[in-house]
């Protein structure tokens, strides 16, 4: 038997994290928002943002559950 410690972040840690991602964001969109680029280029841009938003949260739940004992494929992975 795994005897497992789940040990929560700090709320500093969880106050950083927050903050690098919204300024994260912000940077990419100010970025956008001034690049000399087609409107439907901007858009991809926004696009491959959010799938990597996306793919970076949907892992981060995977690992999380996996260490509480809560099953996940490892397809997922």
């Amino acid at each position: 038997m795994e005897n497992n410690v789940f040990q929560k972040p700090s709320n500093a840690f969880i106050a950083a994290s927050w903050l690098a991602l919204f300024a994260g964001v912000l940077a990419f969109i100010i970025g956008l928002w001034n690049a000399d680029m087609e409107l439907n280029e901007k858009g991809y841009y926004f696009t491959v943002l959010m799938f990597g938003l996306f793919a970076a949260i949907s892992l981060q739940k995977a690992v999380r559950d996996q260490l509480e004992g809560i099953r996940v494929t490892n397809i997922y992975y």
